[in-house]
């Protein structure tokens, strides 16, 4: 009897020190990866800046009730990111259009954000919207591009409106105020 139960630790031992075996030997295999990796896509999205004041339909302007003299605009860029818009308006109800192409020069897919946008020179903001900016008489709105995301090689717009409050009083000479926009954008998903 007493050599069955040896027989018995005996075997229990060696089947203990096989699973050890064999576990020290799961738990010592080295794994090894070699191998490169590039990435090859191509990210730029920023404002058209070959569509300046002189391109078609980039700025529209439109003069007010009484107005004899034509308001006019100017579009001017710093890097593709920051375009500038500067209005010369003369009395209330005149109008200014800008149309700005955003481009998505890259081969990535753009989801397009909410434009900074921010007033030029001297003056304060008098509206606490983000896309609406008055700086004396002149009123400038901006609206979101469109369409909201591109493919690479794609196009969104948007537009700014600079328009001369028609709550004000005219000066008799011309009023000019300018803003900058900022466009964002990220990875679309």
């Amino acid at each position: 009897m007493e050599s069955k139960h040896k027989n018995a630790l005996i075997g229990a031992l060696l089947a203990v020190v096989f699973v050890m075996a064999v576990g020290y030997a799961a738990f010592a295999q080295q794994l090894t990866i070699n191998g490169s990796a590039e990435i090859t896509s191509n990210w730029h999205v920023g404002f058209d800046t070959t569509k300046t004041t002189d391109a078609p339909g980039v700025v529209t302007p439109t003069t007010g009730a009484n107005g004899t003299t034509a308001p006019s605009g100017e579009v001017s860029y710093s890097g593709d990111q920051n375009a500038t818009i500067s209005a010369d308006l003369i009395q209330p109800g005149d109008k200014v259009k800008f149309t700005l192409t955003i481009q998505n020069k890259g081969d990535i897919k753009a989801a397009l954000g909410q434009p900074v946008v921010s007033l030029s020179g001297a003056g304060s903001d008098a509206n606490p919207d983000d896309l609406i900016v008055k700086a004396g008489n002149i009123i400038f709105t901006v609206t979101a591009p469109t369409p909201a995301t591109i493919d690479g090689g794609g196009e969104a717009t948007m537009t700014v409106t600079a328009e001369f409050d028609s709550a004000a009083q005219s000066v008799g000479t011309v009023t000019s105020s300018s803003i900058t926009i900022t466009t964002t954008a990220t990875q679309a998903s």
